[in-house]
């Protein structure tokens, strides 16, 4: 049964709703902002609700106009937060990654410093839309956040660098050459080697030589049939090399954190580190040249083979799970753990939990306070002594956090 309800925001959850308290219950109010007071239609399911705001009374002081039409007009579910203040978003993230810390991991911290770019912006160098067929015709866009089966036609996007969109445009415009299937999806990304294009999707692709033809913009093209592994099918790209394919999607935002992870991982006095999920070999690179012996794991084998050519004497590159790989990688004085938004497998928290010989350090990069908590909770015997915060992704409700922790005995 719907209920309309007077509500004030207290908080924004992570994904990005806003939070209110009503006669006990906690309720999930998306699109809203903390200090907005708002009627809602509201659901309830158990002790939880979920609302939909019918009426904005009182704004929040960290409430704004949201810059792109999508937004409001679409509600576009590409970005979250485009209706708080840069930092009002940012300081809701501090306080997204403490409250998951607390409630998941059961780890009482102050609230982690923030690091965010000049760039709010036109900062992405990937973007990823859905691509329908049907009787009204193609669009390629992204889903509506309150109707995830609908698709709306991309105008623009204030996120993307004006050249990837750019190069959208060239896909959008060989569509024709594209498999027929209802449902693909395409993701455009820029990187140093050039724009490269993967579609996600149908059963053969009769016509891509033809489509290649038509995107010259488009140095790389790779294929995911349905059910079967990514295929190459053009590149004509020049001296590129893996570490494309790893490129951060903000490239200002992505170095300050690698810098970070560097420093964080330095402080311990190394000799010897692993760097576990360590892609094309960015940090493990820099590590090795600073005379630390790495040991790179990374289960891709082409980024794994690309990252052994940049390592130094004594240092060496794995190709396999971490989760198989890391005991005979042990052990190590710093272990930098940089996995997936999955997190990492619990047989490597267990390993580490009870390592014979700890390292002095665990730095876990994480893009998801709620994995990383989990992991950390199952980290007995480690304690936080660092937290830091990045802001990847402004306007939406991600955050990119690092987490350092040191055994207890050495508290």
């Amino acid at each position: 049964m719907t209920q309309q309800w007077t509500l004030d925001i207290a908080s924004i959850a992570a994904g990005g709703d806003g939070v209110a308290r009503h006669e006990g219950l906690v309720v999930f109010v998306p699109r809203t902002a903390p200090g907005d007071r708002v009627v809602a239609s509201v659901e309830q399911k158990g002790r939880l609700a979920r609302g939909r705001v019918d009426r904005l009374e009182v704004p929040g002081p960290g409430r704004v106009t949201p810059a792109c039409p999508h937004y409001e007009r679409d509600h576009c579910g590409g970005c979250q937060l485009q209706h708080l203040s840069i930092e009002a978003q940012r300081e809701a993230k501090r306080h997204i990654v403490q409250e998951t810390m607390r409630r998941i991991a059961r780890r009482d911290l102050p609230l982690p410093a923030m690091v965010g770019g000049e760039r709010v912006w036109h900062y992405r160098r990937k973007l990823s839309l859905a691509i329908r067929r049907d009787a009204s015709g193609v669009r390629a866009g992204f889903h509506a956040w309150d109707d995830p089966d609908r698709v709306f036609s991309l105008e623009e996007c204030r996120l993307a660098e004006p050249a990837l969109l750019e190069a959208w445009r060239e896909v959008l415009a060989a569509e024709r050459w594209l498999p027929s299937d209802p449902r693909l999806r395409g993701n455009v990304r820029l990187a140093e080697g050039g724009a490269s294009f993967v579609l996600e999707g149908g059963r053969e692709w009769r016509h891509h030589a033809t489509f290649a033809g038509q995107v010259p913009s488009i140095g790389a093209i790779w294929w995911v049939p349905d059910g079967a592994t990514r295929r190459l099918l053009h590149d004509r790209r020049e001296h590129a090399s893996p570490a494309a394919s790893f490129a951060q999607v903000n490239p200002e935002v992505g170095a300050l954190l690698s810098e970070f992870v560097i420093d964080r991982a330095m402080a311990h006095d190394p000799a010897t580190v692993v760097d576990a999920y360590a892609g094309a070999g960015d940090v493990a690179a820099a590590l090795s040249g600073r005379g630390c012996r790495v040991t790179a794991i990374e289960l891709d084998r082409e980024a794994s083979a690309f990252s052994a050519t940049r390592l130094g004497e004594g240092s060496r590159a794995i190709a396999a799970r971490v989760e198989e790989a890391l005991e005979g990688a042990l052990p190590a004085d710093v272990v930098i753990l940089n996995p997936p938004r999955a997190g990492v497998d619990a047989r490597v928290t267990a390993l580490l939990a009870r390592a014979e010989r700890r390292p002095r350090a665990i730095v876990y990069v994480s893009c998801d306070p709620a994995t990383l908590a989990r992991d950390v909770a199952r980290l007995g015997g480690w304690r936080v002594s660092g937290m830091t915060a990045f802001d990847m992704f402004p306007q939406t409700a991600h955050v990119e956090t690092v987490c350092e922790l040191v055994p207890e005995e050495a508290a």
